[in-house]
Parts: C-alpha cells; sequence; structure tokens
C-alpha cells in the first residue's frame, strides 16, 4: 500500500521572524513530488520539521494517516546535500548506527541488511571506512539508513549538488525506484529541469506558504522560474551608468579551477560595472567568484585594476561575534589605527566607525555594543562596510542579502550601485533573479563549470523575462550531450552497476 503524508497549518517562527505561515501540503507514496522556493522561503525550516530537528510552532503532521511526531524510530528520512554520517566509521558501521550489532569485534549485518547492501552496490566496501567513498556512495547510504527504519517518507534536499552527471542519474533511479516502491519520495532543488523531468508536481513555496503546484502541461522550467518571482517586488532599475568599453577592472583569460568545478572561463568586469554570476549549486559560479578573491585555487590569468575585498554570504565568516561594532568595522583597515609601538589609535577608530554607522545606516545605539546585538541585516551592512572602507577595486560578494529584511536589502543595493558608480566594480555571486534583476548590470550564469550565457540586465522589461530566459539558457544547455563531464572512478571492491 502506497504511503501519504500530509501537513497542514504548520507554523514556524524565529522571533519576529515567520519562516513557516500556515503551510499545507500533501504529498502521495508512488510519485516524486518536487519543491521549488527562492532562498528564506522556508523550505529549509519545512525539511527541518520533517526530519526532527525543528519544532513546528503549530500545525499537524500526519503519515499514513495517522498523527506524526518525531521519535527516535521515525518514518521520515532525510538525504540532505552534505550526509548527515560518521565518515571515520565503516559502512556497515553507519548502517548500524544506534543499534548496533558485533561479532567478533566487527560490526554484525543480518541477511536482509546485507542483501539491500548489495542491492544498492556497496557489498564489496561495507567494511570500508565512509571518508573514502564517493559523495554518491554516502547518500546511498542514507537512502539505506532510511529504509532499514522503515521509513515512509524519504526527503532529498537538494541531494546532487556535488554528484557528476553519471552520480545524479543513478540518484534519480533510486527515486524512482522508492516511488515505485509506494514510499512518499519529495525532492528539494534549485535544479528546475530536473524538477521538471523527474517530478509529478512541483509545489512552489514562498514566505512561509504553498503558493502553486504545477502539475501537466503547466510544469516545465520556465513556468516554475516564473511562479519562484511572481510577485516579488523589486525595485525599479535605474538608467545603466556603466560603460562596457571602458578599461577594464577585472579580467580573467584562461581561467581554470584546480578541483574541476569550472574551466577555461574568459570573463571581464568593467569599472563601474556591477556584475552577477548565476548558477545551481554544484555548476562551479560560487567557486568561480571566491576564487577572484583567491579562496579558491585556479589557474590561468586574472588580471585585477587594484585591491580585492571579499564579503561572505554567511556573516560569520565575515565578522567577529565576540567583537563590537567598531573592532569589526577596524579590523580591516590594518594598521590604519595602530600607532607606533602597536598602541591603538581609539579615538581615530571610534570616530571611523562613528562615521561609517552613519554612512551605512547601520543601526545601533553605539559602536561599542557588541556585534552580536545587531539584527541580521545591521551585520550585514557592517561586513560590507568593513570591506567599503578599504576602497577596493573590485569587491566581491556572495548572496550579499541573504536573509535580511527588505529595508536593508535596499540599502545594501545602494551602496554596491555608489561604489561601483565611483570606478571601481563590484561582483556577486546570486542565487535568485530578483536580486541580479534588482542589483546588476550584468549577469553571466555558469553551467557545468563553463559560462554558458552572459547578458545585459537591462534588456529585460521585467523579472518574469529574466527568469525565464536564465532558465531556458540552461535547460537548453542541459540537454546537450554532457561531454567532458566530471566523473569519479569506482572504489576497488565496489558492485560494478
Amino acid at each position: 500500500m502506497s504511503a501519504s503524508v500530509g501537513l497542514a497549518g504548520l507554523v514556524k517562527r524565529y522571533g519576529p521572524t515567520v519562516a513557516l505561515d500556515g503551510l499545507d501540503l500533501v504529498a502521495r507514496g508512488g510519485e516524486i513530488l518536487g519543491i521549488a522556493g527562492p532562498n528564506g522561503s522556508g523550505k529549509s525550516t519545512m525539511v527541518g520539521v520533517l526530519s526532527g530537528e525543528t519544532p513546528a510552532d503549530a500545525g499537524v503532521i500526519e503519515v499514513n494517516g495517522q498523527a506524526w511526531t518525531p521519535t527516535r524510530n521515525t518514518k521520515v528520512a532525510v538525504v540532505h546535500q552534505e550526509p548527515q554520517l560518521f565518515p571515520n566509521l565503516s559502512v556497515a558501521e553507519n548502517l548500524l548506527a544506534g543499534r548496533e550489532r558485533f561479532r567478533f569485534g566487527r560490526p554484525s549485518l543480518n541477511a536482509d541488511e546485507r542483501a539491500l547492501v548489495d542491492d544498492f552496490g556497496m557489498l564489496g566496501v561495507v567494511d570500508r571506512p565512509l571518508a573514502g567513498l564517493p559523495l554518491s556512495f554516502r547518500q546511498r547510504l542514507e537512502i539505506m539508513r532510511g529504509l532499514l527504519q522503515d521509513a515512509a517518507v524519504v526527503l532529498f534536499d537538494e541531494p546532487n549538488s556535488a554528484l557528476s552527471f553519471e552520480e545524479s542519474a543513478e540518484l534519480f533511479e533510486n527515486m524512482h525506484a522508492l516511488a515505485a516502491a509506494g514510499k512518499v519520495v519529495m525532492l528539494v532543488s534549485h535544479r528546475l529541469s530536473e524538477l521538471a523531468t523527474h517530478c509529478a508536481r512541483v509545489a512552489v513555496i514562498c514566505d512561509g506558504r504553498v503558493n502553486v503546484e504545477l502539475t501537466g502541461d503547466d510544469l516545465t522550467p520556465e513556468q516554475i522560474a516564473q511562479e519562484l518571482v511572481a510577485g516579488i517586488v523589486v525595485a525599479e532599475r535605474t538608467s545603466s551608468e556603466w560603460d562596457a568599453s571602458g578599461h577594464l577592472a577585472l579580467h580573467l583569460d584562461g581561467w581554470t579551477h584546480r578541483r574541476g568545478a569550472f574551466h577555461d572561463v574568459s570573463m571581464q568586469v568593467a569599472a563601474g560595472e556591477v556584475l552577477a554570476v548565476m548558477g545551481v549549486e554544484g555548476a562551479g559560479g560560487r567557486e568561480l567568484v571566491r576564487s577572484l578573491a583567491q579562496l579558491e585555487h585556479a589557474t590561468g590569468s586574472l588580471t585585477c585594476a587594484g585591491r580585492v575585498e571579499y564579503v561572505t554570504g554567511d556573516r560569520t565568516g565575515s565578522l567577529f561575534s565576540n567583537l563590537s561594532v567598531e573592532e569589526n568595522l577596524a579590523l580591516r583597515m590594518g594598521g590604519a589605527y595602530t600607532a607606533p609601538f602597536g598602541w591603538w589609535r581609539r579615538g581615530a577608530s571610534r570616530a571611523a566607525a562613528a562615521a561609517a554607522k552613519e554612512r551605512f545606516g547601520i543601526k545601533a545605539g553605539d559602536v561599542a555594543d557588541p556585534i552580536g546585538s545587531l539584527s541580521g541585516g545591521n551585520q550585514q551592512k557592517v561586513a560590507l562596510a568593513a570591506a567599503l572602507m578599504t576602497d577596493p577595486a573590485v569587491l566581491v560578494l556572495e548572496e550579499p542579502t541573504r536573509g535580511v529584511d527588505v529595508g536593508s536589502k535596499a540599502d545594501i543595493y545602494r551602496q554596491l550601485h555608489a561604489h561601483a558608480r565611483s570606478g571601481r566594480a563590484v561582483v556577486l555571486y546570486c542565487t535568485e533573479e530578483s536580486e541580479v534583476f534588482e542589483c546588476a548590470d550584468r549577469v553571466v550564469l555558469v553551467s557545468r563549470g563553463r559560462v554558458i550565457a552572459d547578458a545585459v540586465v537591462g534588456d529585460f522589461a521585467d523579472v518574469e523575462e529574466l527568469a525565464r530566459h536564465l532558465s531556458a539558457v540552461t535547460r537548453m544547455d542541459e540537454h546537450l550531450t554532457p561531454s567532458g563531464s566530471p566523473t569519479r572512478s569506482m572504489p576497488d571492491g565496489a558492485n560494478e552497476e
């Protein structure tokens, strides 16, 4: 008999922020249900509630028609983007974690467990440490753990962002097999073409609710892309003031990632320009942007007009949580506030921090306040201000407004535009078309480690048109033969499949 899961009126708040706002969703066995949504839409919170990692404030979850709450023997298994396993233990030890059985000091699998491991092609590596196996093998292991727990629901959360094409194909075969066996299979993904290809339905979540479900002829990558930006209010674009024919702030030629995330990239960024780089996780776009700040190793030619400053998408990576607002602002300035013999020029530092607080609209009682006392949006402003105070020729950012409110977004965009228009350049990695449309002059799209599109954002009438264009280009590229796609060798002793 096929399983079913129903979510009714799920609510989850984090202080004033509403992550889930009465979310309703029904999933049935025998099909793959896709889940799409922009960053901050509530997808991750829904996954956390279903996995038992996050308690809901209100609402009901039913599995197979019965009220369900997370227990040790859960009926819901989650295959994460980064598997939640023990890399220092063997496949067998991971499979038996929490219900260990040993024989002669080694983990003992029973006949059913060995048959399952054999079905998944891992009998030859059952005693191997997990750390030495490919990511696809670890994800197989997470699926097996769920099956051994008799999970009725298997939820895949961005599962193939780091997989090769062959491994992704294998993963989808496993998903379809689970669905055919009557399990509820849910796929959370940013890869719109895969949602359209493998899912019977796709639920689009925005602002903590399911806005629409797409099926049949409506289930296309372009329609999903349009629904993801439907109703999003973006600021009116100002006319472009950058001159693409002017002098270059940054030039790449034959730029190739040492671990293969991107290859042979040639790209130019003009002074005065805000350039957005887009691409789903695993496509190489994030690594490309990080390589500009020397955070990823690459070879080839990189020419830059001056200093590069970087602001991570994770505020904890750009700020020191144990320091004050003033100290976080001053640290990037190096020796600007140190006197002979290492004395700190407290007066000059405090004056500069107060000026930055005013210039960047940082809402803090005093620059001596701990950075942790500020809201997320204001912490992000501090990280941005600290970088801009060094007046870099190129400012590099990852998802600069992730997790910040609308007002803070507008302030951040104004600062980025002002920095670019002063004759500098800004390069940002984006995952949302709305951010690209509102902030960038130009967008390059990365797929499978290559730049497949380069477009002037002002050529599009609205964000919906931009989203449709980028989706169509991605879909066309993914239908091409993946020549030269990354592959991983089969570990010694693994079953050939």
